[in-house]
């Protein structure tokens, strides 16, 4: 028996595809939902079924992640108590990740890494992530790495047993969600009135401050020449009234993101999950951030990383590339390849 975790919208986002493959092929598994993202995440119950097990109020306002990873490691307990799984999955490096492996490891049930070997090398940017999935890469027994790079990241760090290069299950989901969902309304009427638009989404913790107003600052300026449909978040309430002259859209469901980024010019922004969406659009990029966990964007050809130099980079979204001799780094048929790899543990 399975147990496939997830706490924000990017980790359900990005386990669809697999809970999926698992209910087709038939294989025994239960989900939970650790409440990390309560509010974020309703909307994706449409393609999976409903979670087993769901933790109620894990979130608090100011809450620490001290805080916040104690009390997931409580209710796991709970879980525990009356369950036996032969291996929990965990995704990526959000704290709900780190959390849930480690609460896996004190009783003893093995911990599947889904997305493993990002690294940025610097333990702070991102922050909490990069000590996230490096202590998840020490408790995990099965390594699920999405590029030949996260491969070699583990192996640098004399992690070797049971690592496999499978690929991303963002290019299977993504294109799900782009073959069979519509388009709404508001995002069609953006897409019809605006030809070359810019997508932008800006909120990491380490840009917030100064940073971030330097960056609202540039894109300001830079409406004269580009228009920006810029993603609020909930985080950063102030930027509505600081941005001028742009479509400001509150945080949209995935579908929506979907058919902006697919439509898009290009791309402006500090999420990591976005990086790879580009690549899966064939989309440019400027990553405002001044590490990355995922290099294949920039070695692509469709991202460049620019920290806060948003004005003297805009130029990159201009310059004319071949698409046609751009591959996915991040894979295809990502989830039978995770399925072979699990079939072939248990043979």
């Amino acid at each position: 028996m399975y147990l496939i975790t997830f706490g924000t919208r990017p980790e359900l986002i990005k386990l669809i595809p697999l809970i999926n493959y698992f209910k087709k092929e038939g294989i025994q598994y239960k989900t939970l939902f650790s409440g990390q993202h309560e509010n974020l995440i309703e909307d994706f119950y449409k393609y999976v079924d409903n979670p087993d097990f769901i933790f109620n109020d894990v979130m608090e306002h100011n809450q620490t992640l001290n805080k916040l990873t104690s009390k997931i490691i409580i209710k796991m307990d709970e879980i525990y108590n009356n369950h036996i799984f032969q291996y929990v999955i965990v995704h990526g490096d959000t704290t709900t990740a780190y959390a849930i492996a480690l609460s896996a490891f004190n009783r003893c049930f093995k911990v599947i890494h889904l997305e493993a070997g990002l690294r940025t090398d610097n333990k702070y940017s991102p922050y909490p992530e990069e000590l996230n999935r490096r202590m998840i890469s020490q408790i995990a027994d099965i390594h699920l790495c999405p590029t030949p790079l996260s491969v070699d990241n583990l192996n640098n760090e004399k992690i070797t047993k049971n690592v496999y290069l499978v690929g991303n299950t963002i290019v299977d989901v993504y294109k799900l969600i782009l073959n069979t969902t519509s388009i709404s309304s508001e995002i069609q009427n953006i897409i019809n009135k605006y030809k070359k638009y810019i997508v932008v989404t800006l909120h990491r913790r380490e840009n917030r401050g100064d940073k971030m107003n330097l960056m609202w600052e540039q894109l300001n300026k830079l409406t004269t020449n580009y228009h920006f449909v810029y993603i609020t978040h909930p985080a950063l309430p102030e930027s509505v009234k600081i941005l001028n002259n742009m479509t400001i859209l509150t945080p949209q469901n995935y579908e929506n993101m979907v058919h902006l980024i697919s439509n898009s010019y290009g791309i402006i922004t500090d999420s990591g999950g976005i990086q790879e969406e580009a690549v899966c659009a064939m989309k440019k990029v400027l990553v405002c951030r001044d590490t990355t966990e995922r290099p294949e964007t920039i070695n692509s050809g469709l991202g460049k990383l620019i920290d806060t130099n948003i004005e003297d980079n805009i130029s990159f979204l201009d310059e004319i590339i071949d698409f046609n001799i751009i591959k996915n780094p991040y894979g295809i048929n990502v989830c039978n390849k995770i399925h072979s790899v699990l079939m072939g543990i248990h043979s």
